[in-house]
């Protein structure tokens, strides 16, 4: 299994506790509030645009881990399995704001600065876990609810409507049918994987928002090409609860944390 992850050039590496003995690990690492660091866990706690955060993950072995992060009081707790690719979110019914989502993922990038200089890019399976999850919650739609459920990546409905695909790679310059069901019914568009259809939207199959940077490969993956055009078309913003997107939203979750091990690098 470790040969799985070194094929994605995840590599494991082993820091015991923090030790500040380079003027510039220490700055890096008071920026991002680091007050914990090894194989096992990263844990921390800084102000981003005047947000109070603090995020925790740590594993409970091998191939499972265990997420809490928390903005401005509000609390999302998830365990990650990639034995079984499967995710349990409990978001605690909390709707982030577009402030709050622009502050996590600026943690993300000073989580990743840090990575970077510091350790030469080298990545650990708990910060990858940690920068994964980020950019998922950082990109949901505006007005998301995040209530408690479990995302399986094997869960295919083989129906049109909420359809869910597990994790099905695509690559740039390809042509793919995105599948969205919305108040209108169900949709079957032909999309060119990578293409612009509109400022906002670029990138269209790639796991994020628009074609902007992140520092950790991102997945293309059927199912976020099925959101994104059906955002595209519909002009999204209910989140999870949006009659015409959430439900593709919310099948991309997979996507966004198993899709590059999966080799779904576009």
């Amino acid at each position: 299994m470790k040969n799985y992850f070194k094929a994605i050039a995840i590599l494991l590496c082993s820091i015991v506790f923090l030790q500040c003995t380079d003027e510039n690990i220490c700055t890096k690492a008071s920026e991002i509030g680091l007050e914990l660091q090894n194989e096992n866990n990263f844990t921390g706690k800084l102000i981003v645009n005047n947000h109070n955060i603090s995020y925790v993950v740590n594993s409970s072995s091998e191939l499972n881990f265990n997420m809490s992060l928390e903005i401005d009081k509000k609390l999302i707790d998830a365990s990650i399995n990639y034995e079984n690719e499967s995710i349990d979110i409990n978001g605690h019914n909390i709707v982030l704001s577009e402030n709050e989502k622009g502050a996590l993922l600026k943690m993300g990038q000073l989580i990743s600065e840090y990575i970077l200089s510091t350790k030469d890019g080298d990545i650990s399976m708990t910060e990858y876990t940690l920068l994964s999850m980020t950019e998922y919650l950082g990109k949901s739609p505006n007005n998301y609810i995040y209530s408690k459920r479990k995302i399986l990546s094997s869960g295919n409905t083989n129906t049109l409507k909420s359809r869910n695909e597990g994790i099905t790679c695509i690559r740039k310059n390809t042509y793919v049918n995105a599948e969205y069901d919305d108040s209108r019914g169900n949709h079957s568009d032909r999309v060119r994987v990578g293409s612009k259809p509109r400022n906002n939207y670029g990138c269209m199959g790639r796991c994020g928002g628009d074609c902007g940077r992140w520092w950790i490969p991102s997945a293309w993956t059927k199912d976020c090409m099925d959101h994104d055009q059906c955002s595209n078309i519909n002009n999204a913003s209910g989140g999870g609860s949006d009659r015409n997107c959430g439900d593709e939203f919310n099948e991309a979750a997979d996507d966004y944390v198993f899709g590059v091990i999966r080799g779904c690098r576009g």
